[in-house]
């Protein structure tokens, strides 16, 4: 090969590199997505399969998330710190499970939300965990997509050391 053929095929890795370290700053904010992904996929199949009419809540989850992960993967192709229709998909999520939380102590509807339990006290807990749980990752990965709009994370130093080293 010849210099220059060697000088742009490391160009490009180069390229590659920094390209792949934009788009894993929001490594965690994906399978976070995932997690609640399938977490309301189980909920919205358990709901079919129990006849139950709220079905609707984890589907429109799903498709708020579905739009979610359609601007994560447009990332790939082109950087962008703001990543506006994620940051508004975890806090209909935070909103969600703070809205679903009410239900737990004060109406009767724990068992058309969540047929599949019993309404006795360890069901009531064990959601109520799982819901908490839910709004505490939601401002967790709203916190990081903050830090990432901010250029204050991690990632981004190290690839602004990267980016120095290799020039």
């Amino acid at each position: 090969m010849k210099n220059n053929e060697m000088a742009q095929i490391e160009q490009n890795r180069k390229n590659l590199s920094i390209k792949t370290m934009y788009f894993n700053r929001y490594l965690l904010v994906r399978y976070v997505s995932a997690l609640f992904f399938f977490t309301n996929l189980y909920w919205f199949m358990a709901l079919l399969m129990s006849d139950s009419r709220l079905y609707f809540i984890p589907l429109s989850l799903l498709v708020v998330l579905v739009i979610s992960t359609s601007e994560q993967v447009k990332m790939y192709s082109k950087h962008a710190n703001i990543a506006k229709k994620t940051k508004y998909c975890f806090r209909i999520l935070l909103a969600t499970n703070a809205v679903l939380l009410i239900p737990m102590f004060f109406t009767s509807a724990f068992t058309a939300l969540f047929p599949f339990f019993l309404y006795q006290g360890k069901s009531i807990l064990l959601i109520s965990a799982i819901l908490i749980a839910g709004m505490a990752l939601s401002l967790w990965m709203l916190h990081r997509l903050n830090k990432i709009e901010l250029n204050e994370d991690k990632h981004f130093k190290r690839m602004k050391h990267y980016e120095e080293a290799i020039n």
